[in-house]
């Protein structure tokens, strides 16, 4: 009897030691963080914060403060109604954004995680957009824009077939066709947002296919293994072992693509707020509607990391 507690003893301290261990790893790998935000960051986080409040004017000496209060947050939420639709606008947007490339990404890396050969090859072609996501995709964008206007102006002819318009099917089209189908009117509106924004879905998805490569490749082949001998088919296995093991590195992608949706350079609330920012006698309500927008984005990620923490399955590994 007394071995058999001793022996509990020494298991319980082993594990104590090992997550005091783990945590002492943990503060390692942050404390660089923690140095370089206060050494860089934290003045001009707090000199931000403490702009927002104030009414900037610019002089021949620099610029000028002075106290006013809430009276920029209020210039934001109250007397400029752009700010507060493109605020609603980017979260309704980002919503559908985030499922598609999340998934669209979980899709292309299960592919990718099969034995085929030339795999790097693969796995390479599908991370280019990332690597040319750059300010040649950019000019590359503003050709086909002209492109586009370019077809645009030919006549009402094009645009009423919808044989090409922005380079795909026009997008009027491929909504009668559904709703013809019988398809709803939300429903129609998600699938022709997903086609007409196929191109973003891909550019975006890259960060996200390598870091579900790396959750694949870190399940044990012996799980599978394991689910072959029980006779688990392939749509089984994804469901029972595949999907639960990477639900972790869905909540990290969830996580960086709602980040990336809110923090684009081409957003319209970071247009707004670079505009209000550069103008001599605004830049407090650009840090006003700054400020906000972070608060917005910190709320929107706290509630969908709280409704997809309760799904997510840890592997203890001691």
């Amino acid at each position: 009897m007394m071995t058999a507690r001793t022996n509990l003893q020494a298991t319980a301290r082993r594990r104590a030691s090992l997550e005091a261990r783990k945590q002492r790893t943990y503060w390692v790998f942050l404390i660089p963080f923690l140095v370089g935000f206060v050494v860089l960051f934290a003045k001009i986080y707090f000199d931000s914060i403490y702009y927002s409040f104030n009414k900037i004017t610019m002089n021949g000496d620099g610029f000028q403060l002075a106290w006013v209060g809430l009276d920029n947050y209020k210039k934001a939420l109250v007397d400029d109604p752009d700010y507060v639709n493109n605020i609603i606008g980017s979260v309704t947007s980002m919503v559908p954004n985030v499922l598609m490339i999340t998934f669209y990404s979980l899709f292309v890396a299960v592919l990718l995680n099969q034995d085929i050969k030339g795999r790097t090859v693969f796995r390479a072609i599908f991370f280019v957009p990332v690597i040319l996501a750059t300010g040649f995709m950019t000019k590359a964008d503003m050709t086909n824009v002209v492109a586009n206007n370019t077809w645009s102006n030919l006549g009402e002819t094009t645009q009423a077939t919808g044989t090409v318009a922005n380079g795909l099917f026009d997008a009027l089209d491929i909504q009668k066709y559904l709703m013809n189908l019988s398809f709803s009117p939300a429903l129609s509106r998600y699938v022709v947002s997903a086609v007409t924004g196929i191109f973003d879905i891909v550019n975006n998805s890259g960060v996200q296919m390598l870091i579900f490569l790396a959750g694949l490749q870190s399940i044990s082949p012996s799980i599978y293994e394991a689910s072959d001998i029980d006779g688990a088919s392939a749509w089984e296995t994804f469901w029972l072992v595949t999907f639960p093991m990477i639900s972790p590195y869905i909540l990290v992608n969830v996580f960086y693509t709602i980040v990336d949706s809110f923090t684009k350079s081409d957003n319209s609330i970071m247009l707004l707020i670079r505009e209000q920012s550069f103008k001599s006698n605004a830049m407090g309500v650009g840090a006003a509607m700054a400020w906000f927008y972070f608060l917005v984005v910190i709320i929107v990620i706290a509630i969908i990391v709280a409704i997809l923490s309760s799904y997510i399955y840890y592997q203890q590994r001691d």
